[in-house]
């Protein structure tokens, strides 16, 4: 990730600009997944368990 200063910006306002777009592209979520090895068949099955937390989510608010 890289910002550039622009004119008349405090050193506060870049910093809030780069964080914002760290957090919008992913970049820690990504850089934590990546730090242990996860195979593939939990990779799977965690994404599993997600959609199924999310599907329960939607009924339990009567969507």
């Amino acid at each position: 990730m890289k910002v550039e200063r622009r004119d008349g910006e405090t050193v506060e306002q870049l910093i809030r600009r780069f964080n914002k777009g760290v957090v919008s592209e992913r970049i820690t979520k990504t850089f934590r997944e990546k730090m242990h090895f996860v195979s593939k068949s939990e990779q799977r099955k965690e994404k599993r368990r997600r959609a199924e937390r999310n599907r329960r989510k939607k009924i339990s608010k009567g969507f």
